[in-house]
């Protein structure tokens, strides 16, 4: 059974909604977060409740951000690489989280009035359709969230059209090179738990956006030994047995990636806004 856009949207949502209110991350946050890029120093300068575990990367440490640019975060969560990000944007910088679900939205935006944040805001929208001016942004850094999309090629072709020319994107993301098995895509459990994009199909999807400079790093290795547990994968390995090197193989296959692309164009300098 396919799931449609729709379908994909709601379940992501409830998901995220559920890991905003009791903060039920992926794994246990520092642990998590530790494994794929952050250090201890990163997890102690932001907010208590920031950090929900629920990224694949450090995609502010990609960015190379500078004093007084603008950064926009798509799927920001509560906030964490916000953030770090504000830190590094300085008081002359900006930094935009934009997320879908209100009640990580309303985390993030107590998160950052308890810390007092007067460079970070939060916005309510939808990554396919960012409540962002065109050619306002000097970078686009995201985390573990354009794997959940229904249209990930909309979500490229927004940030393109954010981005100030010469601006890049910075994206942690889980990637395998091995083809998804039928039965695993089509899982509504296994897909809010996280499934990886094809690296050749996240390359073309950012070529056709019109990026340029396009690089994908496959790093560290991700746990995803939660779909061997979900239960519709465990029927259908129960009924063709043959196929359990098949998801193995696959899951193992899955991997923290650092990607990387470039608005074509003369960089002009960042600058807040």
């Amino acid at each position: 059974m396919t799931i449609n856009a729709t379908e994909r949207r709601t379940a992501v949502r409830e998901r995220y909604a559920r890991a905003a209110t009791t903060g039920d991350g992926c794994c246990g946050p520092s642990e998590i977060s530790c494994a794929v890029g952050y250090d201890q120093d990163e997890l102690g300068s932001v907010p208590e409740g920031a950090n929900l575990g629920l990224g694949c990367g450090n995609p502010v440490a990609l960015a190379s951000l500078a004093p007084g640019e603008t950064l926009l975060d798509l799927g920001s969560g509560a906030g964490f690489d916000c953030f770090l990000a504000a830190e590094r944007v300085g008081p002359t910088g900006k930094v935009i989280g934009v997320d879908m679900t209100p009640e990580m939205v309303e985390r993030a935006r107590a998160n950052a009035l308890e810390a007092g944040y007067a460079n970070v805001e939060f916005r309510l929208g939808e990554i396919e359709a960012l409540p962002v001016a065109d050619d306002s942004v000097d970078a686009v850094i995201s985390n573990c969230v354009l794997n959940l999309s229904a249209d990930r090629p909309r979500v490229l072709a927004e940030a393109m059209r954010v981005l100030r020319p010469g601006g890049r994107v910075m994206i942690s993301d889980l990637v395998s090179d091995r083809p998804m098995p039928d039965f695993v895509a089509s899982s509504r459990e296994s897909l809010v738990g996280c499934l990886p994009v094809g690296i050749a199909e996240y390359e073309a999807d950012l070529a056709d956006a019109g990026f340029t400079g396009i690089g994908i790093d496959k790093r560290q290795r991700y746990p995803s030994e939660h779909i061997l547990a979900d239960p519709q994968v465990q029927e259908v390995l129960r009924r063709e047995p043959a196929r359990q090197a098949e998801v193995q193989a696959f899951v193992e296959s899955i991997h923290g990636g650092a990607i990387q692309a470039v608005k074509p164009g003369r960089r002009e300098g960042g600058a807040g806004g």
